[in-house]
């Protein structure tokens, strides 16, 4: 019994020191992953980050003179005071198709996409809209804000009611720091009512693309070929379809759904926008390849892997009636361990698949020479990798299935629970340690 215990106690205290191994190599799989990040905005700054598109849409800027008093208190000036007033489309589409690329520093990568967009829609001019009480008109210009300007690509022109317009860059508005405009002559948009606008903007980007439902009447097309899609902002497509080449949505909104009027009237009367950036409809571009996320989940499982390979290690002990010293467990369970590290190191030159492959082939292989040593025939050996095999097969299901990892999760631990609970229902444990039960 004594042995039993001590025997016990030394496999406890092996667990400890390999979950702290454990915690070790998972803090590596962060560093990684820090750098990786790192990386990311590395291209990022050298190329083009998230996009996010507002517009287009009309500001018409209004100056006036007003008093201001000095320190003094008596000495009066007249100072410059500009003002806005803004007009949003009517309607407001944009289809665009994205084409996505990886672009690699080193061992790292970021996922980029090209977006080959047009935008269209109208606007009804109000009658006096370009009058006010006070002051008098500067200017007016038809403004598309743009996250990061660097990823405009060739090609980029604009036609309001078929007339080509000159792209400028910047927005004019401190609202909107980045972006294009166009300047509109004052006795053209006075003889229009109705304004047809149409775009065409090839803009790079990385990760993720929002657009503003800023159109009275909105309506988002994006097509990818990229098949893991995650639709963020305060609005999601209407069946979009997801298949292997790539996915499809359709947005639909209008202003009982946005109320982009007022929050839009806010930004530019007040600077105060972010209620618009925030109201975005979009896509983020997925990257299933991560590796160092699938190797963070699968470290997740390690223990629990760990103790059922000794577990099943001191069944072979106890029902073979061989005595195995307890650094051949430790031999066992380190194996166990740099499993982890082989398929971290693995993953960042090869697949993670491939990397995982290797990993778990060669695991197993080693622990399966090291057992059939060990208990002194090949058979044993053979049966024990075969079952470490099964393991790291049950593991990858876990990885793959990302909704359904829990359940899977909970249903083979029950089934192992209750395989062992059957196998040693009949087990004498008071005669396997060396006492006599009565």
């Amino acid at each position: 019994m004594m042995q039993l215990r001590y025997k016990l106690i030394a496999i406890g205290v092996l667990l400890l020191v390999l979950i702290i191994a454990l915690t070790m190599i998972n803090g590596l799989v962060e560093e990684r992953q820090s750098l990786q990040v790192d990386v990311q905005h590395e291209i990022a700054r050298s190329s083009s980050g998230e996009q996010q598109i507002i517009g287009p849409f009309l500001v018409a800027q209004f100056k006036k003179k007003v008093p201001e008093i000095l320190a003094d208190g008596k000495t009066r000036r007249m100072r410059t005071k500009y003002f806005y007033k803004n007009l949003l489309p009517t309607t407001y589409k944009f289809d665009s198709e994205l084409d996505t690329h990886y672009r690699s520093l080193g061992i790292y990568k970021a996922l980029l996409y090209k977006a080959d967009s047009v935008i269209s829609g109208g606007f009804v001019i109000p009658d006096k809209w370009l009058e006010v009480s006070e002051g008098s008109l500067e200017k007016i210009s038809m403004v598309t804000a743009i996250t990061d300007v660097r990823g405009i690509q060739n090609g980029l022109n604009m036609t309001l009611n078929e007339k080509e317009f000159e792209l400028l860059p910047s927005t004019g508005l401190k609202q909107f720091k980045h972006g294009i405009h166009s300047v509109i002559d004052q006795n053209w948009l006075e003889k229009q009512k109705n304004i047809k606008f149409n775009m065409a903007l090839n803009l790079q980007g990385m990760q993720r693309l929002n657009i503003a439902p800023i159109g009275k009447e909105t309506d988002v097309n994006l097509n990818a070929n990229w098949r893991h899609p995650s639709f963020i902002g305060n609005f999601l497509p209407h069946k979009p379809s997801i298949t292997e080449q790539g996915f499809s949505a359709n947005w639909q909104t209008t202003f009982f759904s946005t109320n982009m009027s007022a929050i839009f009237e806010e930004c530019i009367v007040y600077s105060r926008c972010s209620d618009v950036r925030d109201s975005t409809l979009g896509v983020s571009l997925v990257d299933p390849v991560n590796q160092y996320l699938k190797t963070e989940r699968a470290i997740k499982y390690a223990v629990l892997f760990i103790m059922l390979t000794l577990l099943a290690f001191m069944l072979f002990e106890l029902f073979k009636g061989l005595a195995i010293h307890p650094v051949q467990y430790a031999f066992v369970g380190i194996a166990m361990a740099i499993f982890y590290l082989l398929l971290l190191s693995l993953s960042e030159h090869v697949a993670f698949n491939t990397a995982y492959f290797i990993s778990s082939f060669s695991c197993a292989a080693v622990l399966g020479v090291y057992i059939s040593g060990v208990l002194g025939h090949i058979k044993h050996g053979l049966t024990f990798s075969g079952g470490i095999v099964i393991l790291y097969s049950i593991l990858f299901g876990l990885l793959v299935a990302e909704d359904f990892a829990l359940l899977m999760g909970s249903i083979f631990v029950f089934f192992v629970l209750a395989t062992v609970m059957v196998a040693t229902r009949k087990v004498n444990w008071y005669q396997l340690g060396g006492v006599n039960s009565k």
